[in-house]
């Protein structure tokens, strides 16, 4: 059995479960389309590695093991489809084909910094991840919108945040990623234009727009 199968059927259960009930086989056969003796079989498999519990009658679901798997390999899906979707474009029937195909292959490492340039929103699976973001951490104080920094503070984008797809693509398509240096140079007048420095550019970015870009200024 190949690992990419194994985290098939995990994250099948996961998402017939909820996380918190039983999966009957014949659900679980009917859902992936395979036949109940394969589900049967790879059932076997997953709980001789502690990844599900297995209870006769009652059925299948995720061990604590199995389920941060699960939910690690759901989170990466999401990030993925963000960033086909907000970024390139894509439709959301063909970004989900497609981020099933990439989910397996994709380290947590690259999903973590895509999660990051997208502003994939917080939820559940987010305690899951090996290195979870300020976001996640109740919002540190370290890091505060671009819009609400003064003139000659500095720091490191930390995230976008946005639920505009077009408003992501810009701001990625002007350089503002994660990782980034940024300063504010000047403020053309209350609740205007922000001059910010990124690199070795000045961008002008009206006030809503900057106040999708979160900096870190730790």
């Amino acid at each position: 059995m190949t690992s990419d199968n194994r985290e098939d059927y995990l994250i099948s259960i996961l998402r017939l479960s909820d996380g918190n009930k039983n999966v009957k086989t014949t659900e679980l056969a009917e859902f992936m389309g395979v036949s109940p003796a394969s589900v049967t079989e790879m059932t076997k498999t997953l709980a001789a590695e502690d990844l599900v519990i297995y209870e006769r009658y009652k059925g299948i679901r995720l061990s604590e093991k199995g389920s941060a798997i699960a939910r690690q390999l759901r989170k990466k899906h999401h990030v993925i489809e963000h960033l086909l979707v907000d970024c390139l474009g894509m439709n959301h029937e063909d970004a989900h084909q497609e981020a099933h195909k990439m989910e397996h292959s994709i380290s947590e490492d690259t999903s973590i910094r895509i999660c990051n340039m997208v502003g994939n929103p917080i939820d559940e699976d987010c305690k899951y991840c090996s290195d979870p973001c300020k976001r996640y951490n109740n919002g540190s104080v370290d890091v505060v919108q671009l819009n609400k920094m003064a003139k000659n503070k500095e720091g490191t984008i930390a995230y976008i945040k946005s639920d505009d797809s077009d408003t992501i693509r810009k701001l990625n398509s002007i350089g503002f990623v994660p990782g980034r240096f940024v300063k504010i140079e000047s403020i053309l007048m209350d609740g205007g234009d922000r001059v910010v420095k990124i690199g070795d550019n000045m961008v002008a970015l009206s006030y809503d727009l900057a106040s999708n870009v979160y900096v870190d200024l730790s």
